[in-house]
């Protein structure tokens, strides 16, 4: 049997939405090429020699979302991709980032939101490997530490978190 929120999806496991206005942009889903550069300037500090995707990216299983400006640009993203955490979640959120210059006006918790809302109605729970510095983040949000710290991307501690539908 298993357990609630952590079925294994074969294909697109959320519903697909029209694009909505948010306080920081426009939200909608996006083609991962489009979120690359914003990775790796925000996540790799812009290091080359570090990979800014993610090994399923190009899964059938992998939801990418974005917000973007009024000028089209990418000032914020988000990657879901079907990666156990086993007899926990299913789904790992993964790789989300936030323009510097954007940071501070609700990109993320709209990004997050829209992954919870997705997630909810699929009945599957969410994972993360978040950085400590984004634990006030990430648990303001509902998700709940759990292991220990452990050094991650960058250098920087990291702990993994959950979240649980219902």
């Amino acid at each position: 049997m298993t357990p609630t929120g952590t079925a294994q999806p074969s294909g697109p496991w959320w519903r697909t939405r029209p694009p909505s206005d948010t306080p920081g942009g426009t939200l909608a889903e996006i083609d991962v090429s489009d979120l690359v550069d914003l990775r790796r300037s925000v996540l790799r500090d812009g290091r080359e020699d570090l990979p800014a995707t993610y090994p399923s990216d190009g899964e059938p299983t992998s939801l990418h979302l974005g917000v973007t400006d009024s000028d089209g640009a990418v000032v914020g993203g988000v990657t879901v991709v079907v990666d156990p955490w086993p007899g926990v979640a299913t789904l790992r959120l993964a790789l989300m980032a936030v323009d510097h210059a954007a940071q501070g006006r609700g990109i993320g918790r709209c990004l997050v939101a829209a992954v919870q809302e997705r997630a909810g109605e699929a009945g599957l729970d969410v994972w993360a490997a978040a950085r400590v510095a984004a634990l006030g983040f990430y648990t303001g949000l509902g998700f709940v530490p759990r292991e220990a710290v452990y050094i991650g991307p960058m250098d920087l501690p990291h702990q993994r978190i959950l979240w649980r539908t219902g």
